[in-house]
């Protein structure tokens, strides 16, 4: 103690004889601090980027005699193969309470100040030896907080000198590494140190320290960018100033090569700190922190003798030399360096203040909100209101979902079109994707770029329109359309036709059964077109729903129901109910369209000609009528005008059915005449197959798309009024409070604790923001009154103070509220819900198996169904964490569309059927080396009308033909110009091409 008392006399009276340094104002350093407590609490380094400073430069250069001159009492070490291990940062704290001289260690607390230099270097050899495997440095900074009734409060960093010399390169990199990472860092104030009488030519610390600022990329992986402005936030100190003077003994010489070192390094300043030889370790502690006390003075004094030396000589005759210029003489000396330092951090800090004030009030903003909703949540650990919320998410769901497919005005501005929105292609990439795909491999199937390059330079009108909703739905009954008109059918030889006419009449004929193999000719081209293209059709159906599930799903949930996020089990639930639904929809559609595929396989075609005529006399009547409605009326302006609908189908079919009849019989497939000759068929029966194809394949489209959007799209649309038997709404109010809970993981106490925290965050933030205004308030007005300061700085305490009440008495009254729950007491700093050991009762969905039974016996056939959808929901029930949950739901979904894939399949169908067939094609393209789509034989004429055909309106249906050899064919389209699909790309946007 004694000798303790001895440093602080000594040092106190040396103190006395110097000018002391102007302080930073406590305020502004409070608002220091507390920025950075926030930015390192609530990991925010980044957008609290608070200015700091740190020191940098070559071994030798002199910093930790610099960071000496702050501390004013010695803490540089110096013993052979021990150096600086890892960054040091030295916060210095002015402390007014204390004793003249006395030093308080803060952080090491133990620590004295004449053992600094010996702890150090100990701590150097820790860090040495823990980090060998980094080379033996560090990168995190060793703290020395220290308090001083005669420090200025502040702050610096002092890095590890970089080692040019060195020869080992790992000790090069790792010093390097350590600099470039602080350096890069746009918070940090740059103070970087060199040799005044070093050239800059051979200055290598300040040359390597712009290049690790400005390397692209970074040398040793800084996360920050190049900082191409860092001189503009950095000074330059040039320490060994007695060097340059012994140099220099005339005013002309050291002009110019000040003038010249300015120049190489603006905004600098020199200093010496250390004359006549002085040598630290060889004197006692005292006399270091006396003659580091007395520096300021010594060094003014040897500055100003060696001025007046080389201006005496300038007062000679001798008139090569000149003055002293004495514009230099404010840059030179170490208070006038330890001053232009903290006006360096001072000038970043303060122009940081608005930046910061503005990130602070985001923050608390955020804080708030965050507060609000945890105490929402807090209240809404009641069975009660949680079984009103999740009624009330059910029910917002199901119309918007409605809502939204039909894209009605309710909910555009809650899905945007530029932010919901998406083209074919981008819905083609969702799909690939999507954790539900199917792989699948269609003939027919072209993506979306070859679609892009359709021949003949059509392209498909509405595959770059940005789509919210069902639209979607008419789009892709385009493309399929697209891609079953454009596909080539295989073309079998004679062969496998006569093989086809196996089955022979015996004693009742003697030709072979051509109709049998047409039959099985039209069977095999249907189901090649058309088998995988309603599986990957099933799929896009099936995804597009889950596609519009998962928009309104995340729109509610980041919206008002965003206290719902983490209830896991019950958006689970909500999402098996959806999928089940709209699941039943695409199986009725797919079970209608494999029975409709069946039919018109097996028995293609019955009186063909018979079902145009009554088709054209139906139009022949429309025509009759609206003939007659336009006699009637006054304005005859239609008169001048094309044949109306009726007369134009009238007009094709006349056209289409001498040609289809001739030489066929119209109540039969086809003739049985062979020419005699050449023992083959006629032209007309040839063509017969492709005919029938033809039609079969217009009408199947029909039938696809009739019966998708009877069963699916429109039900969709209803989804918010439809009946859903045994809904999951109707279940919950069955349910009792202790499920309720068990499904909501009810837990009050961790609610309370989400509560606290966000409490405590606001405070915190609040406290920085009122700092940060001080200091701003600070910096305007100069000369603020003590008394007036306190008296702003009491109001602001009060106003957090009412703050923090009003939140607090909020918390109160919602705690109050559940205490008198009567059915959820619990002990205080416990979960109010106890788990029970029972995990049967947990499902929430049912109470016991005997409740299964009693809810699935009043339906024999959906016995098995029903079954599997309540264990589905009780396995549900198990998962608490989202992924569990969704990797669970997941496989059901997988399950389930396997299963809707297969649904739709014949005797003999299979989901590789086409396999075979794409990886011949794509081989033989490989040896032709042709990367085109599959060749299209359609006439680009066949192809539109047949688009027309099965348009949105579902217009009658009609026959398409292929042209075969001498057979000449046409197609019939009642929707002419009105819905094509296929547009030419000069035209405008919106036109249909016809």
């Amino acid at each position: 103690m004694t000798h303790f008392k001895t440093v602080c006399l000594i040092i106190n009276d040396e103190l006395r004889q110097i000018r002391q340094d102007p302080l930073i104002d406590s305020a502004m350093f409070k608002a220091y601090e507390l920025l950075r407590k926030t930015a390192l609490d609530h990991n925010l380094t980044h957008e609290l980027a608070v200015p700091r400073t740190v020191i940098v430069g070559d071994t030798s250069s002199g910093k930790s005699m610099l960071v000496q001159m702050f501390l004013r009492f010695p803490c540089a070490f110096s013993q052979a193969n021990v150096g600086t291990r890892c960054p040091v940062q030295y916060k210095l704290r002015h402390d007014p309470n204390l004793a003249d001289g006395e030093i308080r260690f803060i952080q090491p607390k133990h620590w004295r100040a004449e053992e600094l230099s010996k702890n150090l270097q100990m701590e150097m050899v820790r860090i040495e030896n823990d980090y060998k495997n980094d080379g033996g440095f560090r990168l995190e900074p060793f703290v020395v907080e220290i308090a001083s009734k005669h420090y200025t409060d502040f702050e610096i960093l002092d890095v590890p000198g970089l080692v040019s010399g060195d020869r080992d390169p790992n000790k090069r990199a790792a010093v390097e590494r350590i600099t470039e990472y602080y350096v890069r860092d746009p918070s940090f104030m740059i103070v970087q140190l060199k040799e005044a009488q070093q050239l800059t030519d051979n200055t290598y610390g300040t040359r390597r320290i712009g290049e690790l600022c400005t390397a692209e990329p970074a040398h040793w992986g800084s996360s920050f960018p190049a900082r191409k402005d860092y001189a503009q936030h950095t000074i330059t100190i040039q320490t060994k100033f007695d060097a340059f003077m012994r140099e220099h003994d005339n005013g002309t010489a050291a002009n110019e090569d000040i003038r010249t070192r300015i120049n190489n390094f603006p905004n600098t300043f020199f200093t010496n700190m250390v004359f006549d030889l002085y040598n630290f370790t060889e004197k006692s502690f005292e006399d270091n922190v006396r003659y580091i006390t007395r520096l300021p003075e010594t060094e003014k004094k040897e500055v100003d003798d060696w001025i007046n030396r080389i201006n005496a000589k300038a007062g000679t005759n001798d008139a090569r030399y000149l003055l002293f210029n004495q514009q230099y003489r404010p840059l030179i000396g170490i208070d006038i360096v330890r001053q232009q330092i903290q006006e360096l951090w001072l000038r970043a800090f303060r122009a940081a203040l608005p930046r910061l004030l503005d990130t602070i009030n985001q923050l608390i903003q955020k804080c708030s909100k965050e507060f609000d909703t945890a105490l929402f949540n807090l209240e809404q650990q009641n069975p009660r209101s949680v079984r009103n919320n999740y009624q009330k998410y059910i029910e917002t769901f199901r119309t918007t979902i409605s809502d939204y497919a039909a894209y009605r005005a309710e909910v555009n501005a809650l899905f945007p079109l530029e932010d919901y929105g998406r083209t074919y292609a981008q819905i083609e990439n969702e799909y690939n994707e999507w954790n539900r795909k199917q792989s699948l491999t269609w003939r027919a199937y072209l993506s979306s770029e070859q679609l892009k390059d359709i021949p003949n330079g059509q392209v498909l009108a509405t595959l770059n329109l940005q789509y919210v909703g069902a639209r979607h739905f008419e789009r892709l009954r385009q493309v399929f359309s697209y891609m079953v008109l454009s596909h080539d059918a295989l073309k079998r030889e004679r062969d496998w036709f006569e093989s086809s006419q196996s089955l022979l009449y015996g004693g009742i004929s003697d030709y072979e059964n051509t109709e049998k193999a047409v039959r099985e000719s039209l069977f095999t081209l249907i189901r090649e077109t058309f088998l995988i293209g309603i599986c990957w059709l099933t799929q896009m159906y099936t995804f597009l729903t889950d596609h519009f599930s998962n928009h309104v799903k995340s729109a509610l949930l980041n919206t008002k129901f965003s206290h719902l996020e983490e209830h896991v089990k019950f958006l689970s639930l909500v999402d098996l109910e959806y999928h089940t639904v709209t699941r039943k929809f695409i199986r009725n559609a797919v079970t209608a369209i494999r029975d409709a595929r069946y039919a018109k396989m097996v028995y293609a075609v019955h009186n063909v000609c018979g079902t145009l005529k009554n088709l054209v006399g139906s139009f022949s009547a429309m025509d009759m009528i609206n003939r007659n409605s336009n006699d009637n009326d006054d304005d005859n302006d239609n008169d001048e005008n094309s044949d109306s609908f009726g007369q134009t189908a009238l007009k094709i079919a006349q056209d289409a059915i001498p040609k289809m009849m001739s030489g066929a019989n119209p109540g039969k497939f086809l003739t049985s005449n062979r020419n005699p000759q050449t023992v083959t068929y006629l032209p007309q029966t040839r063509g017969t197959v492709g005919e029938l194809y033809t039609a079969v394949r217009g009408q199947l489209l029909h039938d696809i798309t009739t019966n998708f959007f009877a069963n699916l799209v429109l039900e969709i649309q209803q989804y918010k009024s439809i009946p859903i038997a045994n809904s999951l709404q109707n279940r919950l109010n069955r349910m009792s409070d202790k499920d309720i809970a068990r499904m909501a993981n009810i837990e009050i106490e961790s609610s309370r604790q989400k509560v606290l925290t966000n409490h405590e965050n606001i405070k915190q933030l609040e406290q920085a923001r009122d700092a940060i205004e001080e200091a701003s308030a600070l910096i305007c007005h100069k000369n603020v009154d003590d008394d007036l300061s306190n008296s702003n700085n009491d109001i602001k305490r009060r106003v957090r103070d009412t703050h923090a009440h009003t939140r607090s008495k909020r918390l109160r009254d919602i705690e109050k509220k559940l205490r008198t729950r009567h059915r959820h007491k619990g002990k205080p700093g416990q979960t109010i819900i106890q788990q029970s050991d029972d995990r049967h009762s947990s499902t929430g969905v049912v109470s016991d198996h005997s409740q299964v039974m009693v809810d699935s016996d009043s339906d024999n056939d959906n016995n098995e169904d029903e079954t599997t959808e309540i264990e589905d929901e009780y396995e549900l029930m198990q998962y608490d964490d989202k992924t569990s949950s969704e990797t669970y739901l997941l496989g059901i979904f997988r399950k389930h569309d396997q299963e809707d894939l297969e649904l739709g399949f014949l005797t003999g169908d299979s989901l590789i059927a086409d396999v075979k067939f794409v990886q011949q094609r794509q081989h033989q393209q490989r040896e032709h080396q042709l990367f085109s789509a599959p060749n299209v034989d359609l006439n680009s004429e066949t192809i539109e009308h047949g688009l027309e055909h099965i348009g949105s309106d579902f217009a009658s249906t009609t026959s398409t033909f292929l042209q075969h050899d001498n057979v000449s064919t046409s197609t019939l389209s009642d929707d002419e110009d009105r819905k094509s699909v296929v547009e030419n790309p000069v035209t405008t946007k919106g036109s249909f091409f016809a």
